[in-house]
């Protein structure tokens, strides 16, 4: 889980949105994804999604779906990616995990909402309040009609979630990939499933995702690295500069966590093979 939300900082204007949209696609990136915080709280959503689509951006949202069933219909024209819900177990769980009574419920309703008009696939991170519960939401997600992405949790400083216990987390990754090779909706490749399971080496290319936080600041190396802080402007600087800028060589060996943002990205460009068919053309092998 990331601690994203405890940000005390407020929103960007729509005009600066709009600003760091323009930069993000003159750097050569090709999508982006908003996250939050939660971004269906904005009332000016449907604008930024807007701009987004028309530079154009490969568009997609996080979101914790509490608020999706109501919002659905008004983002999903300009949503050409996928729409990601967050689901941290099943209703129990997820419910005292999030301290919302009720919120498993709507973001269930949220998915089977927007499921009829966007791509929508569900986020789940294992830590060890959920890890036996793991099975189950692959399931649940069989059974919406959806698919699954999942993400073993990082221990940042100052968040409360902990990291599941080894011995079980490398059990859950083989039962994963049993479930992969059977038909269950797990985005995941093969590949990342089996550095989950300490079965494969990988080395991390962060620049593959760069992260931007609502004054406009680039998150560097990564966000594993510094616990989210940003600190050098894309206004100042842009994108391209501090990214060719940044000393990348001193992280090349870094394994620090086994985030899929990171490690699906790194393992295509180290020229995995059946990581690229995977990605390219949904091969598993």
């Amino acid at each position: 889980m990331c601690p994203f939300w405890k940000r005390v900082s407020p929103d960007s204007t729509l005009a600066q949105e709009k600003a760091i949209l323009k930069q993000v696609y003159n750097s050569g990136a090709c999508g982006i994804a908003f996250e939050g915080g939660e971004p269906l709280l904005r009332n000016d959503l449907v604008e930024i999604l807007a701009f987004s689509r028309s530079l154009p951006l490969h568009t997609s949202l996080i979101t914790n779906g509490t608020l999706l069933e109501s919002k659905i219909y008004e983002i999903a024209p300009y949503i050409n990616g996928v729409v990601y819900v967050s689901l941290d177990g099943l209703e129990e769980t997820h419910d005292a995990i999030r301290g919302i009574g009720g919120s498993f419920r709507k973001a269930v309703r949220g998915i089977i909402a927007a499921k009829e008009k966007v791509a929508v696939t569900i986020n789940t991170t294992i830590m060890a309040e959920n890890i036996d519960e793991i099975e189950s939401i692959v399931r649940l997600a069989q059974e919406l009609g959806t698919k699954i992405s999942i993400a073993i949790a990082h221990e940042y400083c100052n968040i409360n979630a902990s990291s599941p216990v080894t011995g079980k987390t490398l059990k859950i990754a083989h039962r994963l990939i049993e479930m992969k090779r059977k038909g269950y909706p797990i985005v995941n490749s093969i590949g990342y499933l089996k550095v989950m399971a300490q079965e494969k080496n990988w080395q991390c290319k962060p620049w593959t995702m760069v992260n931007i936080d609502p004054k406009g600041n680039l998150v560097l190396p990564c966000y594993v690295h510094n616990d989210y802080a940003s600190s050098v402007s894309i206004f100042e600087n842009g994108i391209k500069n501090v990214v060719s800028g940044f000393e990348w060589k001193k992280i090349e060996n870094c394994q620090k966590c086994n985030l899929h943002c990171y490690v699906e990205p790194s393992l295509v460009l180290s020229r995995d093979f059946r990581a690229y068919m995977h990605w390219a053309f949904r091969v598993n092998i």
